[in-house]
């Protein structure tokens, strides 16, 4: 009898399910979106409740197509959640997450330098100090909301928390421990205790059951399985952070393959045997087997956050759905370079490999003739720029192509754009690359009902787009061009920033 595995993941802007047999056969899929806080400049707040109620909306409409006992695995992954989300000693939320976008945590970042040294960071964690890191957000809670930080039990991560309200039992994903940073030994895979002291974080407060992807992280419980149309005692995995199972759902379940994933932001990842230290990367150990291999990692903060801005602000007459695919259309003609047009992206500060809290979007070489569709134009160009920038980060370990997933990878506009600015061959897949997808396999794997090498012949890649080698040159000098204009403005914005 055909067995199927639900698929979770917890976006920023929505979350994904996927429903599928242990063959590989996609029963069906549905997103429901929602939104997060921007209370200040600088800041991204989400709402937990916004994500379980959307993951059991999810949950509840795939599972009334299948019979509840033919469900055998659920997998959940979420958006890297930041602090965390602060729960009292009876699950009770007490405030928002502060996810990865946001860059309060500036002083703290400051201050970790003068607690722990640069040196002693990366040998044990393998990262450094920056707001994007859990770390700093959690010594930023503790010394501007210190009631809270007192009243909380747990900071658990999003998918944490999820399956803790379906299980009721808590853990962590050894990748979403690593992406902590700070207090994450990578070389132990545990908690540090000395770096933790020294920072001031209460080890106590942060989950204490480490988990592999394909471990099983609780069962589901009565209550929620009567709600939701699930077989009581239902394993759940918990997969960790997105862009973890997004790689393994494009097949990669050894080194050496570069994956891009363009959602609302933009991570260029690379799996590796060691960490691949010093290169202002994000490193965390890696979604399958992860004390054997590490997902390295450069991105931006903003990638199609800024497409989704453009159309709710300057292209009204189009909805948020539909908005991209009219304006691809309608800048087609728009040549490389957008008739002298330089956009910086940097909407919400910068992670790796600028590691830049102060710097913000900017807009070059605007004139009275400039055309709403040129600017759209450049902005997609600056995610192109951004994705270069990332994947240079890698140095030799980059080949002649890379695997670009995600939803802002859906247009083959962008699709060709990336080609042409990076001179790399892009790859895409048909059925890969979600991490709803990379999740249900992993769970899969985790029941042993899902081998690996079968999961890796489900990913087929539908296209390779190669670079227009013309536009390539020219983009080669607006590319500097981009690198020149950040440094000049950099400090202008950490100047501007203080006013």
């Amino acid at each position: 009898m055909t067995k199927y595995i639900l698929g979770i993941d917890i976006g920023t802007s929505g979350t994904k399910a996927i429903l599928l047999t242990t063959e590989g056969e996609i029963i069906a899929q549905k997103k429901d979106n929602y939104s997060f806080a921007t209370p200040h400049p600088g800041w991204a707040e989400a709402n937990a409740q916004d994500w379980f109620n959307a993951v059991a909306s999810l949950i509840r409409t795939l599972a009334s197509k299948v019979n509840d006992e033919d469900i055998v695995a659920i997998g959940i992954d979420g958006l890297y959640g930041g602090s965390g989300i602060p729960v009292d000693t009876t699950g009770k939320v007490l405030g928002p997450a502060l996810i990865w976008m946001d860059r309060r945590a500036t002083k703290e970042t400051k201050k970790v330098a003068d607690l722990v040294s640069d040196t002693e960071l990366m040998d044990v964690t393998a990262n450094l100090s920056d707001p994007y890191y859990g770390y700093t957000k959690l010594m930023w809670l503790k010394k501007n909301k210190p009631e809270l930080y007192q009243q909380t039990a747990k900071f658990l991560p999003p998918e944490s928390y999820v399956i803790y309200q379906l299980t009721g039992q808590q853990s962590i994903n050894y990748s979403a421990a690593g992406n902590l940073a700070g207090v994450f030994d990578i070389n132990k895979d545990e908690w540090s205790q000395e770096l933790a002291d020294k920072l001031g974080i209460d080890i106590d407060k942060l989950p204490q059951k480490f988990v592999e992807s394909t471990d099983v992280a609780g069962r589901v419980n009565d209550k929620w399985a009567a709600r939701l149309g699930l077989k009581a005692g239902t394993p759940v995995f918990n997969t960790g952070v997105d862009v973890g199972p997004a790689t393994v759902g494009t097949g990669v379940f050894e080194p050496g393959k570069v994956t891009v994933a363009l959602g609302t932001s933009m991570n260029a990842a690379l799996v590796t045997e060691k960490p691949l230290r010093d290169k202002k990367l994000i490193i965390w150990p890696y979604s399958y087997k992860p004390k054997d291999y590490y997902y390295n990692f450069a991105g931006a903060n903003t990638a199609g956050a800024i497409v989704a801005w453009f159309v709710k602000e300057f292209a009204t007459e189009f909805d948020e759905n539909d908005g991209p695919k009219e304006l691809d259309f309608q800048s087609s003609d728009v040549p490389a370079g957008s008739n002298g047009l330089l956009v910086l992206p940097f909407f919400m500060g910068e992670r790796s490999p600028l590691w830049d809290s102060d710097i913000r979007g900017t807009i070059l070489g605007l004139s009275l003739k400039t055309t709403k569709y040129e600017i759209y134009n450049a902005f997609q160009e600056a995610i192109a720029y951004s994705v270069r920038q990332s994947i240079e980060q890698f140095g030799d370990e980059v080949g002649d192509s890379i695997t670009l997933v995600g939803g802002v990878s859906h247009s083959k506009k962008m699709d060709q754009m990336i080609a042409d600015v990076t001179g790399k061959t892009i790859l895409t897949t048909k059925s890969g690359g979600e991490a709803n997808l990379g999740s249900a396999i992993l769970a899969g794997v985790g029941i042993n009902s899902i081998d690996p090498q079968d999961a890796s012949k489900w990913i087929k890649i539908d296209e390779k787009v190669t670079p227009n080698l013309e536009k390539h040159e020219i983009y080669n000098r607006y590319f500097d061009m981009y690198k020149k204009a950040y440094n000049n403005l950099k400090d202008f914005y950490q100047e501007f920033s203080n006013i």
